[in-house]
């Protein structure tokens, strides 16, 4: 089902996972509309992603929207390639490029930009022009904490339900199986997300109640990068459900999304939310 979406909007798609969402830029505007790359959770399709592309579409972005599936977190390597996919989308001439960029990524999808992380430091030359641009992270129910969390999350996430248990129980029998092509390639990717080689603003929404994040490792991956020079704003709730804190707590959520755009110079003056 699509998204319902302001009839302006054109929507074109790049695959069966990679849609691009623009609109006009109003009258008299100068250059193209910022760029948002929005890494949604795991089986989260474009119905589910409406409320965040309204969101973005009316604070002046157009909206990259890139979906991941589960064997992107079952085969690193796999995951690996998507990234550089993305990259290479971003990297390319035509509506995607030379646009200020910023990138929105939700629950597991944090490790897909996690991957795009990894390969930035090892060729930050081949990927400049995509560092360049980047003016801003933000960050949503991030899965922090050990490989079972992380498997945890995977079978939470997956439709329907009544599979998760096998999911989670597959996952950690591979991963252990096979840890010099996973658990190698899942440290990686964390380090790159602790160690990340570009450092823009960065704000970060998270409950403390969520099972799929360890707080306390949370606040240290906080702290890393402000030691870094990173400057992190945070929106904390005592009690929301993971990948929805935008539905629980709407104008909370927008008012902090759209204060931190503010301070990036990105947001439309004249946003309506």
């Amino acid at each position: 089902m699509a998204p319902l979406l302001p009839a302006d909007v054109t929507v074109t798609r790049l695959s069966r996972s990679i849609h691009l969402y623009s609109r006009p830029g109003p009258a008299g505007s100068r250059g193209p509309r910022p760029l948002l790359l929005f890494l949604p959770w795991l089986g989260a399709g474009p119905a589910a992603q409406g409320k965040y592309l309204q969101l973005y579409l009316a604070c002046g972005f157009d909206v990259l929207a890139v979906e991941s599936s589960l064997s992107h977190f079952l085969c690193p390597r796999r995951g690996l390639g998507w990234a550089a996919h993305v990259l290479a989308l971003l990297r390319g001439s035509g509506a995607l490029a030379s646009r200020p960029l910023v990138v929105h990524a939700l629950s597991l999808g944090g490790y897909t930009f996690a991957q795009m992380l990894l390969l930035m430091g090892q060729d930050l030359g081949h990927h400049g022009s995509v560092a360049q641009r980047l003016r801003g992270h933000i960050f949503d129910s991030l899965v922090v904490g050990s490989l079972d969390r992380m498997a945890l999350g995977v079978s939470q996430l997956m439709k329907p339900q009544a599979l998760g248990p096998v999911v989670r129980a597959t996952a950690m029998f591979y991963f252990h199986l096979c840890p010099s092509c996973t658990i190698r390639h899942y440290e990686a990717a964390v380090a790159a997300f602790w160690q990340p080689p570009v450092r823009p603003p960065t704000l970060v929404f998270y409950s403390l109640d969520d099972p799929l994040c360890d707080s306390a490792r949370l606040q240290e991956l906080l702290a890393a990068w402000q030691r870094l020079g990173m400057p992190v704003w945070v929106q904390a709730w005592a009690t929301s459900r993971h990948a929805a804190h935008l539905r629980q707590h709407p104008l909370e959520y927008s008012s902090t999304l759209v204060t931190f755009l503010g301070r990036l110079g990105l947001a439309a003056p004249t946003a309506r939310l």
